[in-house]
């Protein structure tokens, strides 16, 4: 049947009958994230219950700070992960002052109620100021509670805030590892101003909106279009020889010449290949991209091979 996606506001309750629901913002679906999620499909199949995932649409903790977030992944691509991973439904809360101020005892009561099982992190917190913690949905009488415990690799936790310091820091081998899949982007094609056209190495400039952003350089990339992959060497910075200040995300598509404007595609980072750099003449800056230009060509060689 696929997977049905719900939006509910602070006033909505939850009432699918025989539901299993995975608890977490789940920023990145990453691999502690998907193990909590396998154990709620092992628990499916034990019963023959529907797997429900409850996320957020954007960070609590920097709506309280009236902050800007920057996601790993959108709920798109959290529904299409999820999709591939046989889940039923994923609710996503729509965060107001409204909801924050339930307290945990009240968001249990509005919106967990009617379930069978909860799933949820041992860190997973709840409620007006994020008092509510596992213990608490342990104790209700409503559900069963199966709490997963923290999931390192080389001996830290698998988080979202790891993966974000990996994606700065241009550590795109291990943030793709701790993801279980390559980061990525998915934007509209939009205009720019036709700098890598001029260069000799025309562009798509894809309007990447709140996501996070790698580290500012040259990367390695595959792009997919209409479900089809093609290899790409993407930039991600502010062109300084141009003495841009506005970050921008553009991608040269190797054995691509087809008109893309307006259309959705994805960026898939594979490899960070060098950092930003200024340039004193255009001569300079064309030379450089030449070369980039080879040393993707020799990697995309080698997974030829490989």
């Amino acid at each position: 049947m696929g997977l049905r996606v719900e939006y509910l506001d602070y006033f909505d309750t939850i009432n699918e009958e025989n539901l299993i629901l995975c608890l977490g913002f789940f920023d990145g679906l990453h691999k502690a994230h998907q193990a909590l999620i396998k154990k709620g499909l092992m628990i499916k199949k034990e019963k023959n219950y529907k797997l429900g995932v409850l996320t957020f649409d954007i960070s609590i903790k920097l709506f309280m700070q009236n902050k800007p977030f920057y996601f790993l992944t959108s709920v798109d691509d959290k529904a299409k992960i999820l999709e591939d991973l046989d889940v039923d439904i994923l609710y996503v809360m729509k965060v107001s002052y409204d909801l924050i101020k339930y307290s945990p005892e009240g968001f249990i009561e509005q919106f967990l109620s009617k379930l069978k099982v909860c799933v949820a992190g041992e860190d997973f917190t709840f409620g007006y100021l994020g008092k509510g913690k596992v213990d608490l949905l342990q104790k209700s009488s409503y559900f069963e509670t199966v709490v997963i415990k923290e999931i390192t690799y080389h001996g830290e936790k698998i988080g979202s805030t790891r993966i974000r310091e990996n994606l700065l820091n241009g550590e795109i081998a291990e943030a793709n590892f701790l993801l279980g899949r390559e980061y990525s982007i998915t934007g509209k094609v939009i205009h720019g101003n036709g700098i890598g056209k001029r260069l000799g190495f025309p562009t798509a400039n894809i309007d990447f909106t709140n996501y996070l952003l790698p580290k500012l350089g040259v990367y390695f990339t595959k792009v997919v279009i209409d479900g089809q992959e093609y290899y790409g060497m993407t930039n991600v910075g502010k062109r300084p020889t141009f003495n841009d200040t506005k970050i921008t995300l553009e991608t040269f598509i190797f054995d691509f010449s087809k008109d893309i404007y307006d259309q959705a595609i994805g960026i898939k980072f594979l490899k960070f290949m060098r950092d930003e750099y200024y340039f004193e003449n255009k001569a300079d800056l064309i030379e450089r991209i030449k070369q980039d230009r080879l040393d993707v060509l020799e990697l995309i060689e080698k997974r030829g091979i490989e």
